[in-house]
């Protein structure tokens, strides 16, 4: 009877919302689409927002879904039932942040949309069938945009939804102040945000586009100081423009008279917002720019004051951090000292000297975010060279209870756990974005592996079983914790192989300080890469039976992958 049902529902559902270009047609004939995305603002993104539209009527959005698509591995991130909603009177239907006025559902307090290379698109179905890491499909998917805010474009992502473009939020460069809004011919286009509003118009023509440039701090006291603003601007020169501001002194090059300049609006004292507008023949370009705070970051010794900050609050850590990994997503690095650990996000690449897994750093500076309740540090600046070099990197070995009763605690820290076998869902080999449940031996408790470092060099390699696992605790969608490896070198059993094919094979002496001696039973052609602990090829040797001169390689920990044959073997090499 429940399979009837079910089947009976899907046929209705391909009735009631059938594709119709770039829009939906609900069971009442009502077109539904969506009508403006905002993914990104200054700071911590709290007033972002997704609005579909009924075009001026109430239309009920039973039946659907609106999936939230992470461009990274072009699967899901969030999934929001519609069932039961519907538009408004003015047929518009707000989905965001907490503090977007009069949103109809409620995300989150801040870093609720990605914003890009991402998508957002509207499925039929419910939000059961679209769990995390759901794959991009075009399967009873009714129209998605797919958005960046000056991404390359998501080729695949793209593929996977049938769409051919991808718009930019920051194609004026106020990627801060304006949002994605649809036009009447289909198409989208980029302006001041319009929630619960008719959307601009985007086949009015204004050649001028201006754009924010800089907004910084003249001075950084405990006093009250003052900012500037610089707008660039091209298009100049077609028209009498008047620029106006209601705050500060406007000065810089005329819109009127040049082609391409900048405007300077200054002396605004800090804490203070202020409007300003360009107009002018078919312009009417105005923005509100967000007052910056000129108070210097609040100083604090350990992550762990750092992690009991305020969110959205400046802080520079003074004490010395150490980094267990780094990868080049986001630039992101993970750190940690003696009292807790946290996820350096570096989007904008502030950071720009160089480290190394072991460096020590001092002096990082900026805001602490959430993001699905994982917290982070938004660095603003470079932090300098590193202050301590080659530092040993001991995990913290726990047990799973431990972890599962506590996981904030851990979160972002390089922890050990116990022999474990891995549930491999009956894959052969480690693949991205994918989640494994490892059975802790005997106490029979339960962990997630999830494979989020997609440039591991364990991805694509035949999994191992009976092994402890190092790795950095993560967490995603508010509370649901995992581990993840940073490289084969994570993997370990007591007698340092964690995988051993070719018979015979073996790695002396090891410890080894300038040669290493590798046999075989076959003593055949044996071909033998070795890597660092994050992941680098550090040497390639052809035919490696025999002794090998490795004194070239640092004192540390490293990662032997050998071949013979067609068989693999893997083992561990420490260089004393």
């Amino acid at each position: 009877m429940k399979k009837i049902t079910l089947l009976f529902t899907l046929l209705v559902a391909g009735v009631m919302f059938a594709q119709n270009g770039n829009s939906v047609r609900n069971s009442n004939g009502v077109n539904i689409v969506i009508n403006e995305i905002d993914a990104d603002q200054e700071s911590t993104d709290v007033l972002e927002f997704i609005e579909l539209s009924s075009f001026g009527v109430s239309a009920s959005l039973d039946g659907l879904v609106l999936v939230l698509l992470n461009g990274s591995d072009d699967a899901s991130y969030n999934a929001i039932d519609l069932d039961g909603f519907s538009t408004d009177a003015n047929g518009f239907f707000l989905i965001g942040g907490d503090a977007v006025p009069g949103v109809d559902i409620a995300l989150g307090a801040d870093n609720v949309i990605q914003n890009g290379a991402d998508a957002v698109a509207l499925y039929v179905g419910n939000a059961v069938d679209y769990p995390n890491d759901t794959p991009a499909t075009e399967t009873s998917l009714q129209m998605a945009v797919v958005y960046g805010t000056s991404d390359a474009d998501d080729t695949d992502l793209l593929m996977a939804l049938g769409e051919t473009t991808q718009y930019d939020e920051n194609i004026n460069g106020m990627k801060d102040v304006e949002s994605i809004q649809r036009g009447t011919d289909g198409s989208y286009c980029v302006g001041t945000p319009t929630p619960r509003a008719t959307n601009i118009d985007c086949t009015a023509t204004c050649p001028l586009s201006v754009f924010v440039m800089s907004v910084e701090c003249d001075a950084v006291t405990d006093g009250v100081d003052t900012y500037t603003t610089t707008l660039g601007f091209t298009g100049g020169g077609t028209g009498t423009y008047v620029v106006t501001t209601t705050e500060g002194t406007i000065s810089g090059d005329d819109p009127s008279a040049v082609a391409d300049g900048s405007i300077v609006i200054s002396g605004v004292n800090e804490g203070v917002d202020f409007d300003y507008t360009v107009a002018g023949g078919n312009c009417d370009i105005n923005n509100t720019i967000n007052a910056q705070t000129c108070a210097p970051a609040a100083p604090i010794n350990t992550i762990a004051e750092l992690r009991a900050g305020v969110v959205g609050q400046e802080y520079t850590l003074e004490g010395e951090a150490f980094l267990t990994f780094q990868q080049d997503f986001r630039n992101q690095k993970f750190i940690e000292d003696a009292t807790a650990a946290i996820l350096i996000d570096d989007v904008n690449g502030n950071i720009t000297s160089t480290y190394a897994i072991g460096d020590g750093i001092t002096g990082i500076s900026g805001f602490l975010g959430d993001f699905n309740g994982m917290m982070q540090f938004s660095v603003t600046a470079d932090s300098g060279a590193a202050t301590s070099t080659g530092n040993s990197i001991v995990p913290q070995t726990i047990t799973v209870a431990e972890l599962t009763a506590n996981p904030n605690d851990y979160e972002s820290e390089l922890v050990q756990l116990d022999i474990f076998n891995i549930d491999t869902n009956g894959e052969t080999e480690w693949s991205t974005g994918a989640e494994y449940l490892m059975i802790e031996n005997g106490s029979g408790d339960n962990y997630v592996f999830r494979t989020s470092f997609f440039d591991a060099d364990y991805i694509g390699t035949p999994f191992m079983q009976e092994v402890f696992i190092t790795g950095i605790i993560t967490e995603r969608n508010n509370g649901s914790y995992f581990i993840t490896a940073r490289s084969l070198a994570d993997f370990s059993t007591t007698a340092g192989v964690l995988e051993n094919n070719i018979a015979g094979f073996t790695v002396t002496p090891n410890p080894a300080s300038s040669q290493v001696t590798f046999r075989t039973i076959a003593s055949e052609t044996l071909h033998v890469t070795i890597y660092d602990v994050a992941g680098k090829q550090v040497m390639n040797i052809a035919d490696a039976q025999g002794t090998i001169n490795v004194s070239e390689l640092a004192t540390g920990l490293y990662v032997v992958r050998a071949t013979e044959n067609g068989q693999t073997s893997i083992a561990k090499l420490v260089i004393e």
